[in-house]
């Protein structure tokens, strides 16, 4: 069995001798986790080890000191009617696995923790204070319908995964015998692929390229490259400011998505692209006026004085942008942006199985969103079949 050790120090209360305790981790066979353990001196001199019966180890440092004090005072540390235990709530365990949990499958755990956070909030609101001995799956509904009157279908199950991943961790951890969130009804998924019709989108560019040439400052010029990055290549918001000159290779006529901001694509994998003859020479033109960063970015934004990557909530002036040139608002800004050269390939009789490759979904159920308004290709196709 393997244990981890952590050592509580604890002085006497009238100025003696520095007293010791340990506080042990204990866990099982296949690494379950059974609990967090204290070793104290008594006060005959005896070493004793027992189960804290506390959720969290601070809690259980918390006990031990206490103990420490009592033997400190000329008392027993603890007898086994004094032992009181705090049952373990749902918010208590939704905390451990916020702090504890980690994936290799998942490339960045802080953003991960920091929006399940945000999300699991949203469930605990409901039931938070629910000890986790008698949560229930009709706790869980409650929870689901309380979100569902505030927010979309999209949020509910936003909400509710991170939730459900968190009582998961919980049974491997020994602390559930199940998970009652298995098999909970989900509202159905709401997929969103809002996008500019062509003439808008082609406005847009028009009014970003004109305001940059007009402007002839760099932030207009970023702006108009990043946008014609997205409605001309599909790129993801993250892929446009992530972009470093390094990627791109205009004799080869190619473009490499290697990184989202800083961190890998969102499959994990860098993607190949051709480059549109378009963006070429606006890209060469771009190239010798562009910023200098440490990163050498396409894009840079300008913030405090110095130019440097965008932060991944930034707007980048899009919604003036928009109204400018006559288009619609978009509720879901670059992503639509993303949408528009999506649902316009298609539209223009673009194949989905090359669009898969270009958005770089990992799987074609994602691309088949777009299937609806390819209604003449598809009839195209199946008069391949002869007879």
């Amino acid at each position: 069995m393997d244990h981890l050790w952590t050592t509580v120090a604890c002085y006497d209360l009238d100025g003696g001798a520095l007293l010791m305790g340990d506080i042990v981790r204990r866990v099982g066979r296949g690494g379950k986790f059974l609990g967090w353990y204290i070793r104290y001196k008594d006060l005959d001199g005896t070493r004793r080890q027992r189960a804290s019966h506390q959720p969290t180890r601070a809690l259980a440092a918390r006990m031990l000191l206490e103990i420490e004090a009592r033997i400190a005072r000329g008392q027993v540390g603890i007898s086994e009617p004094e032992v009181q235990t705090e049952p373990l709530t749902v918010s208590d365990l939704c905390e451990r696995f916020l702090c504890e949990f980690n994936s290799p499958r998942i490339k960045h755990m802080g953003r991960y923790r920091s929006a399940s956070r945000t999300s699991i909030f949203r469930v605990l609101r409901f039931i938070g204070q629910v000890p986790l001995s008698q949560l229930s799956r009709a706790h869980i509904e409650k929870a689901r319908d309380g979100i569902a009157r505030s927010f979309q279908p999209n949020t509910v199950r936003a909400s509710m995964a991170p939730f459900g991943a968190a009582l998961s961790w919980g049974v491997r951890q020994g602390l559930l015998a199940s998970s009652p969130a298995r098999g909970i009804e989900l509202p159905r998924r709401e997929l969103s692929t809002e996008y500019l019709p062509v003439e808008e989108a082609s406005r847009l560019l028009a009014e970003a390229e004109r305001r940059a040439r007009l402007r002839n400052c760099p932030t207009a010029w970023s702006r108009f490259i990043g946008i014609s990055l997205a409605l001309r290549m599909g790129l993801r918001r993250g892929e446009v400011f992530g972009l470093r000159w390094q990627d791109i290779g205009f004799e080869a006529g190619r473009l490499t998505v290697a990184k989202s901001y800083r961190l890998a694509p969102k499959n994990g994998k860098p993607r190949h692209l051709p480059l549109p003859s378009a963006l070429v020479p606006l890209l060469r033109q771009w190239h010798e006026r562009c910023p200098n960063t440490d990163e050498r970015l396409v894009c840079p934004v300008l913030y405090a004085g110095r130019w440097g990557m965008s932060s991944n909530r930034a707007t980048h002036g899009l919604a003036p942008l928009l109204r400018a040139a006559c288009c619609k608002p978009l509720s879901r800004g670059w992503h639509a942006l993303r949408h528009t050269f999506a649902s316009q390939f298609i539209m223009a009789g673009g194949n989905l199985v090359t669009l898969q490759k270009l958005l770089g979904h990992s799987s074609i159920e994602m691309t088949l969103v777009y299937s609806h308004l390819a209604p003449d290709f598809v009839a195209g196709e199946i008069e391949r079949l002869k007879y």
